[in-house]
């Protein structure tokens, strides 16, 4: 009975370790998706910003 104890405790303690490795995984992942996005966001805001001060400036060329 303590066999079969131990034996399921060492079972536990590996699958532990594996559902921990694959938790820093995924949380390295989610790292690495909110980095992108963040410079994605940045890439589109300033492209809006220069869009904008485009048509800011053609607005105004044509001011009579």
């Amino acid at each position: 009975m303590i066999q079969t104890e131990l034996k399921t405790i060492k079972q536990f303690q590996k699958r532990k370790m594996q559902v921990e490795q694959e938790l820093d995984d995924l949380k390295e992942n989610l790292r690495n998706k909110e980095r992108k996005h963040q410079e994605t966001l940045r890439r589109l805001e300033g492209r809006f910003f220069e869009e904008k001060v485009w048509h800011i400036k053609v607005d105004k060329s044509f001011v009579y």
